[in-house]
């Protein structure tokens, strides 16, 4: 029970250490501009706070609630008036200036750029401390709706190592190497019963097989190389993750389109709404794989400062993202979007955020009551035991 607590707090820490880092990012850009910064909180901004006083005009604030953290900058968009921006933030702004938008788009981007260098910096500091990280995909089944990889001869069971010579190590990249082959032969190295097997097949014409892949526990192999190869080959294998992740967002899209079309026979069920999980799913599953393994922290970690970056990029009122399309009309235009049109965006999409985090609460909780986040046993064993 006190591993468990121990590693769900652990959790809790690295998320907040991680979105302390994005604000980071924004702060130091924004003060390097002299964008107005009036307050920079650790924790979610709300309920009582000590002041940690202030300096660089700058009120550093710790919240009750240690989640998280935010800085504020009313010149960068959301707000419109110093006087309005010092009753919500309790602080005394001068007048607004008015920031050319290639300084506001530098300070909007300032944040991912900040959880993109930190995952780097832990990806290094993998590499040369417990070493790369190596998944093992496999065919956990067949599906019985697209007969292609069945008639070439594959197996359930069969061990994924490459597709036409190029090695792969996660579902992803099996995922997205067949679906930009749309209608191709492509080459399948497997391993059966610890012996190398070539098969030959053709995709079909959305780029399936019909192969329902899983994924075997990491392992962690020790680098090989010097110094500077292995800078290179930590910053290759974050792109390549990170490429990787995007696919799984645009997947994860697609799949949650609706789709009018006639149901296969035998085809698997599209993931809905409820396959949706947040902060409480990251945590549980993330102290679960930290208690039985300390290593997966780095990788865990890794993706998901990666993940922040992604997902505030998204071109969403309310998000860093948002604030970047806006630029760009403003761009366009010539001139910013109305100040009422501006707002009623910012606030329905802030609106829209809050809806999606309940629903996702919702799910998570639904989730952990069923025991739906727990590492199955079996993966504890294979885990405890490499």
């Amino acid at each position: 029970m006190f591993e468990q607590a121990l590693g769900i707090f652990l959790m809790l820490a690295i998320l907040s250490v991680l979105i302390v880092v994005h604000e980071c990012g924004h702060f130091l850009v924004a003060r390097l501009f002299g964008f107005q910064t009036p307050v920079f909180g650790v924790g979610l901004p709300f309920g009582p706070y000590i002041s940690l006083g202030r300096k660089w005009n700058t009120e550093f604030r710790i919240y009750a609630f240690l989640l998280g953290g935010f800085v504020a900058i009313p010149e960068l968009g959301d707000e419109t008036n110093a006087s309005s921006s010092s009753e919500a933030f309790g602080v005394e702004l001068n007048p607004f200036k008015k920031f050319p938008i290639w300084q506001r788009a530098l300070v909007a981007v300032a944040g991912v750029t900040f959880n993109a260098i930190f995952a780097y910096f832990l990806m290094v500091v993998m590499f040369f401390s417990v070493g790369r990280q190596v998944e093992q995909t496999y065919v956990s089944a067949l599906d019985p709706s697209n007969p292609i990889a069945k008639q070439a001869g594959v197996l359930a069971g069969d061990d994924i190592v490459a597709l036409d010579k190029h090695p792969v190590t996660s579902t992803h990249e099996v995922i997205a190497y067949l679906g930009n082959r749309k209608s191709t032969p492509v080459t399948l190295s497997l391993i059966r019963d610890g012996k190398p097997l070539d098969l030959v097949m053709t995709t079909s014409p959305k780029g399936k097989v019909g192969m329902v892949l899983g994924q075997k526990p990491a392992q962690y192999i020790k680098i090989d190389a010097g110094p500077v190869e292995t800078l290179g080959l930590a910053g290759s294998e974050l792109v390549d993750r990170t490429r990787l992740m995007v696919v799984g967002l645009a997947e994860m899209v697609q799949a949650l389109t609706p789709d009018f079309g006639p149901a296969q026979p035998g085809a698997p069920p599209k993931p809905g709404f409820k396959n949706l999980h947040g902060v409480l799913a990251v945590v549980k599953i993330g102290a679960g794989m930290v208690q039985i393994d300390w290593r997966s922290m780095f990788m865990f970690t890794i993706m998901i400062s990666m993940d922040l970056a992604i997902i505030n990029l998204l071109p969403w009122p309310a998000l860093d993202g948002g604030h970047l399309a806006f630029m760009l009309v403003e761009a366009i235009r010539g001139k910013p979007i109305e100040e009422r049109a501006h707002g009623e965006m910012v606030k329905w999409g802030f609106l829209s955020l809050i809806a999606l985090m309940v629903l996702v609460m919702v799910n998570d909780v639904s989730a952990l009551m069923n025991g739906e986040l727990d590492i199955k046993p079996e993966m504890k064993e294979k885990l405890k035991g490499r």
